[in-house]
């Protein structure tokens, strides 16, 4: 059944290896459980119905993602496109964060109308492939960053804004040891090489006595239900609720373009991802979220070996099952995750040698795979190479090679800065 439903034999894999794979990105990507609802607390919305409405989102979007479009890849709230519905539209356009969740319902549904009609589809083949190169390797690079964060390899310095950690750092020291751990395991070729490596990590964590604390309260799935569908569309008639929805539907469209590009193998439909994206993002408002988009993290399980659905499937799932073991997610240590970003993140940055040399590729190329990870937003990344490709191209005489759709989201992204400003 599951080789007819997945098609493993096609796909060269077997139930094992995407099993692997699925476990692998749960748990690099488990963090989102926590750190999701965190940041929509300060909208106003409760911790505790948040982290329920993430975990739904999430069980959703990774079983669409596995069913539907059978491509190895998870959907969650995104990071950073969680902290611009908190800090730009509920707190920027001053809107009740009810409002905000008929905003996202309503920015899903233009979603939707782009992905079933033709438009996603030639936004997405109008992308030159030096941006495309570039928008795998800045996720990459921003998957590094992110790891040397959260392993405090690296930490806020005043004059520098990032330097090394202290030397005597023991979060440092674990995540060094992770690192080589599964760095030789990695490149050894053994199979489970991440989940092994982040086993043992956090073992030496806890006997060494450096463990935190794990939470001890269970999620209140009765009182969620209050605020189910509390989404209120009391603003459809007024200017800031509109511009919040073409601001967050801009973010989440190019959003996802990006991580297609960067983490769909290339022969899958990418046209079923761009639509369950989209349904998913949509119904990441009704159950009281920020919208979802393709997990970074699924690059782990990709490098594990995950070819098909069944990846997403099955960390789908562990996600569903992250009710009865919250403590224990909790108690898994940033520094025994980090190690596995990073090695990813490196994996996917080789796409750089791809880049064309012509300055005229390679320069808005090059500055959106910097800009990303030092933005901490694909966004903002993504909008640099799409604005500057087309200036370069008409400078130097070659407007033939670029195509008219270019200057269509140039300008878009021109215009959603506008509106953020005034």
């Amino acid at each position: 059944m599951l080789q007819k439903l997945f098609q493993l034999r096609e796909h060269d894999t077997t139930i094992k290896q995407e099993l692997v794979a699925g476990i692998t990105i749960f748990f690099a990507a488990a963090h989102i459980i926590i750190v999701n609802p965190t940041i929509l607390a300060d909208s106003g919305i409760p911790f505790q119905y948040a982290m329920i409405a993430t975990v739904l989102v999430t069980v959703i979007g990774s079983l669409l993602m596995g069913l539907y479009a059978n491509v190895p890849l998870a959907l969650a709230p995104g990071m950073g496109i969680n902290a611009f519905f908190v800090y730009t539209l509920v707190q920027g356009y001053d809107l009740s964060w009810q409002m905000g969740l008929a905003v996202v319902i309503v920015s899903g549904v233009l979603l939707m109308v782009a992905t079933f009609t033709p438009l996603a589809a030639r936004l997405s083949d109008a992308v030159p492939a030096s941006l495309k190169y570039s928008i795998s390797a800045g996720i990459g690079l921003l998957l590094v960053m992110i790891g040397l964060q959260m392993g405090e390899v690296i930490v806020a310095d005043a004059e520098t804004l990032i330097s090394l950690a202290p030397i005597d750092s023991p979060s440092l020291a674990f995540t060094i040891f992770g690192l080589l751990l599964i760095l030789i395991l990695y490149v050894k070729k053994v199979r489970g090489a991440f989940v092994i490596g982040l086993l043992l990590t956090t073992a030496v964590i806890y006997i060494t006595g450096f463990g935190g604390e794990p939470e001890s309260e269970p999620p209140d799935l009765g009182g969620y239900l209050g605020i189910f569908s509390a989404a209120d569309f009391g603003g459809l008639l007024h200017a800031p609720f509109w511009m919040a929805v073409f601001s967050l539907t801009l973010l989440v469209l190019f959003d996802t373009l990006g991580l297609v590009h960067g983490l769909v193998p290339y022969n899958k439909d990418v046209s079923k991802v761009y639509k369950t994206s989209a349904i998913n993002a949509g119904v990441s408002g009704l159950f009281g979220t920020s919208p979802t988009v393709l997990v970074v993290e699924s690059a782990a399980g990709v490098a594990e070996g995950g070819k098909t659905g069944l990846t997403a499937v099955t960390a789908g799932f562990l996600f569903l099952t992250s009710f009865a073991v919250m403590p224990f997610i909790s108690a898994i240590p940033e520094a025994a995750i980090a190690p596995i970003l990073m090695i990813v993140g490196m994996s996917m940055a080789e796409k750089l040698r791809d880049i064309p040399g012509d300055f005229t590729e390679w320069f808005p190329a090059g500055l959106t795979a910097i800009l990303i990870p030092l933005t901490y937003s694909i966004i903002d990344g993504l909008a640099a190479g799409f604005i500057l490709y087309p200036l370069l191209k008409w400078a130097t005489g070659r407007r033939s090679e670029v195509h008219p759709y270019q200057y269509v989201i140039a300008l878009l992204f021109i215009c959603n800065y506008v509106l953020l400003v005034i």
